[in-house]
């Protein structure tokens, strides 16, 4: 069995170092104030955040300035996030922990963030980003919708796929690739929109590890 996780809203939470770091890059960057208000955030990919603060501030993008934003923007979070209290969100270090011991189970990262941004925040949180081994990142797609097919790909054998979200985005991508998928109320996304957007399973949060684990290995393959 393939599970994989978003990141921010589902594993962790930051104290939106994320954002305050992008605007901070872009401040740099443009020479003048920066603010990602107005611009969709929760469960889209970064270069399409980016896209959008170009547009916003009339910033001609390329592909060179793009690749100037990552580099800057990597080195930004990495001085902010040392600054704040990266937050475990609740029943996930055990969820991970014991899912990690299972020989049947291979664990991955479906995530918006670049690869050393997505890597750097799971270590910021303790933990150690290579017991994820099927990862899709915010550069494997155009949009969301591209990136459970590019992680579930990686996989070698054809299994049962779950995947852990908190927002519309993680459960209708999730869905769309073939995947049994997990909601949880602990991002940005309230419940009302989660559960029109109909997951398999929609949870306040992860904190009854058994429950969940019950779900995925026992209601969830009958």
């Amino acid at each position: 069995m393939q599970i994989l996780f978003d990141i921010d809203g589902t594993m962790l939470s930051s104290e939106g170092v994320g954002v305050r770091s992008i605007e901070e890059t872009c401040e740099e960057m443009f020479r003048q104030q920066v603010s990602l208000e107005g611009i969709p955030i929760g469960g889209r990919l970064d270069p399409l955040i980016w896209d959008d603060v170009c547009q916003k501030y009339g910033i001609q993008n390329t592909k060179e300035l793009h690749s100037e934003f990552r580099t800057n923007y990597v080195q930004v979070l990495r001085k902010n996030i040392a600054d704040v209290f990266v937050t475990i969100l609740p029943g996930v270090k055990k969820l991970v922990d014991q899912l990690n011991v299972m020989e049947q189970v291979t664990l991955g990262l479906v995530t918006g963030n670049y690869e050393e941004t997505g890597r750097m925040k799971v270590e910021a949180a303790g933990f150690d980003s290579n017991i994820f081994t099927t990862n899709a990142w915010g550069t494997d797609g155009k949009v969301r919708d591209d990136l459970p097919p590019v992680a579930i790909s990686q996989h070698k054998k054809d299994c049962p796929v779950i995947l852990l979200g908190d927002t519309v985005h993680d459960v209708t991508s999730g869905k769309a690739a073939g995947c049994s998928v997990i909601a949880v109320c602990t991002g940005s996304h309230s419940r009302a929109k989660l559960e029109a957007s109909e997951p398999e399973l929609l949870l306040e949060d992860l904190s009854d590890t058994e429950g969940v684990l019950h779900w995925i290995f026992n209601i969830h393959n009958q």
